[in-house]
């Protein structure tokens, strides 16, 4: 089988992560593929990585902007489909090619235009411009090409949930797809904890920290709310300057706070995953947040909302909080704190919980593109 994979719009972090995963999943396979990427530096590196298996073979394509990577996506896209004879599209990030009959399979692993609790978090903050900025304009398209997409492959089941709200999923077919390594080799041990000495606030956030989506007030306030209460450091994934600019950031925590700036490394990344931290999630909404899911799988306490998404993705036994409620955020943290026995228990469940959810799901997207291709005929 030739399969054509749309891979615009995947720039950094998770979207990196979780298309080296799909990559692997796909080099010892017999099909043929082509990637079609932005032009950026993990894509190269993959390039460079993988250019020995010859069943596999990446396009570099620079659009400029949202606009025009639709004309490529709809023009560009149907000569190589053409061309190459491809029978199945894997539309990677999101969108679906209009002006072709050939076999599509979308993937959805954004909902920030799929989510109530986010609009009514423009809406209280008075932000109804950037909600129509942000938001709504880019909904109407995605909506408009998720709607004419009859296979959809979503990360977590909330998912569905999600789009039930804003499309008529009735008649669309879904397939749970897992992008975690959940073997046993991927976990870590518990991390030890003592509270009567410093602890280190993990806070693991990309360059558009400053959306509401991300909360990064819920973070700030409660971490002021406990400056006099307990001895701590902050670890951010931001630079000095990125924060002291903006409006959600108080600059008296400065003393307190690394300001790491981005991380591309993974062995400095799990560097941050040391003993006594305790990572924290205020992120609105997710598909799976996979910052929560490296807290999980390096053994360290992990905070996150106290919402859907949470509760599906990362289980019962997780350390939640009420979102947009700063005290509730505090008194989780110092609960945490005042607690006397071990967490190793409580963290080997929550990992428990992760390895059974994701296990549950396709393993392989060759599997996911068997069962399109069959349901198809």
């Amino acid at each position: 089988m030739k399969v054509l994979i749309n891979a615009l719009g995947i720039v950094n972090s998770g979207g990196v992560s979780v298309l080296e995963k799909l990559i692997k999943e796909l080099i010892t396979s017999d099909n043929s593929i082509i990637f079609i990427c932005n032009k950026n530096d993990a894509i190269e590196q993959f390039i460079l990585k993988y250019k020995a298996y010859s069943n596999i073979k990446f396009k570099i394509v620079i659009h400029k902007g949202f606009l025009h990577r639709m004309i490529i996506e709809n023009f560009f896209f149907k000569k190589i489909v053409i061309n190459h004879k491809v029978d199945l599209i894997y539309n990677f990030s999101g969108t679906r090619q209009i002006f072709t009959k050939t076999l599509q399979l979308t993937k959805v692993h954004n909902l920030l235009f799929y989510s109530k609790t986010l609009d009514d978090s423009y809406k209280s903050n008075f932000q109804f411009l950037l909600w129509i900025k942000h938001i709504f304009l880019k909904r109407l398209v995605f909506k408009f090409m998720l709607n004419g997409s009859k296979y959809i492959e979503i990360q977590a089941r909330h998912v569905k949930d999600c789009l039930f709200n804003f499309i008529n999923i009735k008649e669309k077919v879904f397939y749970v797809k897992s992008d975690i390594n959940v073997s046993d080799a991927s976990f870590r041990t518990p991390k030890h904890y003592d509270f009567s000495k410093k602890i280190n606030f993990l806070y693991i956030v990309g360059p558009h920290f400053e959306y509401l989506h991300k909360n990064l007030s819920d973070f700030t306030s409660a971490i002021l709310n406990l400056d006099k209460d307990i001895d701590f450091e902050i670890n951010i994934t931001l630079t000095n300057e990125q924060l002291n600019n903006s409006k959600v950031w108080d600059a008296s925590l400065n003393s307190k706070t690394n300001f790491l700036g981005y991380i591309s490394d993974q062995e400095k990344i799990t560097k941050l995953f040391c003993d006594n931290t305790i990572l924290i999630s205020t992120s609105i909404i997710e598909t799976l947040g996979l910052h929560v899911i490296e807290g999980i799988k390096n053994g360290v306490i992990t905070i996150a909302p106290d919402e859907e998404y949470a509760n599906i993705v990362y289980g019962e036994h997780m350390f939640k909080y009420e979102l947009f409620n700063k005290i509730s955020l505090s008194n989780t943290i110092m609960n945490i704190i005042n607690y006397n026995e071990s967490y190793s228990d409580r963290i080997l469940s929550i990992q428990d919980d992760l390895r059974q959810s994701e296990m549950s799901k396709f393993g392989s997207i060759l599997d996911v593109f068997d069962e399109v291709v069959n349901v198809q005929k």
